[in-house]
């Protein structure tokens, strides 16, 4: 009941249509296992229980304990870390983050036993994700760090790259940019060296994505495009959902075509209700509620907010709960609900203090002054001002502190450059002396050799 529980409010909130050609892998796949044995009909099973991902969470378990048992029977324990991996992978995918870890611990145990490091670094990332997701960004950090340097001691560079790539979403979501640009740049060029067009799109995308933060929107746009493209000539629904999510928010936030926006957040909701990715569908739900939000038409928005919400509750999604009772907040403002506006206001950047979400800090500070002001409530506009501009003055310190780190390293480089010179200059006086010595040294061994030639020529006289 545990496990279905999760599944069952997914099932209601977002009501997926699972494609027909699910049913017919499903079929496929139980004819196959009924004709295999060893290796290969653990395999199938494997398959079987992640393609039951999308109809039956139950189901996919219960075939995944079959390929356990019968591993441990027929005596494959090579296989027992893959099959506890993509048990660990299904509780995710449903939002039982508990049972996940547990899973993926055991799997972490088994590859270790086998010395499997390639499946053990997979394994670190997804419970690297599941930590992200349930905002424990440190202990987050030591499994993606810990996946990093398993790859570079086992020359592993896709799965570092994995990490990488991971570890860098990590810092995107919680604001820090120059971080996430420095984890996606290194997964770029390890996939740029590699030639993987489907990966090097992924890092596309978040380079792009950076780039955007920084409003480098027609570069951030370009990126996008050209990840999507590859998407789809490639039909990987997983990152097609992605990409359409992210072009829709550009379209909508930088150039204001809510129509094409929504176009393309429709597509996303589509892939990822097909393929069950119920964080996904969390996000996309969020992000259509805002373009409602800005057409005025209140009651849709907050409806896709709720069901967004109900979502991020039961996974456990901390982030996304953020978000939505953000974007709620921002909502409630423009329907003129000043008072109810800075009740989720609040709420919101305790939950982002906690999770240490530092991006919100400003842009609720900032909302919570527009609601003071339009209720003219001026002793709350004044307490909410001292914190603006306490916030102004710390930037400020921070901006000084950088100048004067700049000018320490600006007077470092003269010293540095200083003695480069003296230094130059030294081994030119050494150079010239040595050149002086070896003259003498010279003109000393023909006289020898002159004075020699003259004793012998004499004593042979």
């Amino acid at each position: 009941m545990k496990r279905a529980f999760p599944f069952l409010l997914f099932f209601f909130a977002v009501c997926p249509v699972f494609s027909q050609a699910t049913m017919q892998k499903i079929d496929s796949l139980v004819r196959l296992v009924n004709t295999q044995s060893g290796a290969e009909r653990v395999l199938t099973l494997i398959q079987l229980s992640e393609a039951y991902r999308d109809i039956s969470i139950d189901k996919s378990f219960e075939t995944g304990e079959k390929a356990k048992t019968y591993a441990d029977e027929a005596g494959l324990e090579n296989m027992k870390g893959t099959i506890l991996l993509s048990m660990g992978k299904s509780a995710s995918i449903s939002g039982d983050y508990p049972l996940a870890l547990e899973y993926l611990d055991k799997a972490t145990i088994a590859f270790k036993e086998s010395k499997n490091h390639q499946e053990h670094i997979k394994t670190l990332i997804q419970i690297a994700i599941i930590f992200k997701n349930t905002a424990e960004y440190e202990k987050a950090d030591q499994m993606y760090n810990k996946a990093i340097s398993l790859g570079k001691e086992y020359g592993l560079v896709e799965q570092q790259a994995a990490a990488e790539s991971n570890r860098g979403n990590m810092f995107f979501s919680l604001g820090d940019y120059n971080k996430a640009m420095d984890s996606y740049q290194m997964a770029l060029k390890i996939y740029q060296n590699l030639n993987d067009s489907s990966r090097l799109a992924v890092s596309l995308t978040n380079v792009g994505l950076v780039y955007w933060q920084w409003n480098k929107n027609d570069l951030a746009l370009q990126l996008l495009l050209q990840a999507k493209d590859i998407f789809e000539a490639q039909n990987n629904k997983v990152e097609l959902g992605r990409a359409y999510n992210n072009i829709g928010k550009i379209y909508h936030q930088d150039i204001k075509d809510t129509v094409r926006a929504l176009e393309f957040y429709e597509k996303s909701l589509s892939i990822r209700e097909e393929l069950g990715n119920q964080l996904g569908i969390a996000v996309v739900l969020a992000n259509m509620g805002n373009i409602y939000r800005d057409r005025k038409q209140f009651e849709m928005a907050f409806r896709l907010y709720n069901r967004s919400l109900a979502i991020s509750k039961a996974i456990g999604y901390k982030e996304g709960i953020i978000l939505v009772s953000y974007y709620s907040a921002i909502a409630l403002q423009m329907s003129n609900r000043f008072i109810e506006s800075n009740q989720l206001l609040d709420s919101c950047l305790t939950m982002a203090k906690t999770h240490r979400m530092q991006s919100y800090y400003g842009v609720v500070n900032e909302a919570k002054l527009s609601n003071y002001a339009a209720l003219g409530d001026y002793s709350g506009f004044i307490r909410e001002f001292k914190i603006f501009s306490a916030g102004r003055d710390s930037l400020k310190v921070e901006v000084d502190n950088l100048k004067f780190a700049e000018l320490e390293a600006r007077n470092a480089l003269k010293i540095v450059k200083d003695e480069n010179f003296s230094v130059k200059q030294t081994i030119q006086k050494q150079e010239k002396t040595i050149l002086s010595q070896r003259s003498l040294i010279a003109v000393l061994f023909f006289a020898v050799m002159i004075m020699v030639i003259l004793f012998l020529s004499r004593r042979k006289q």
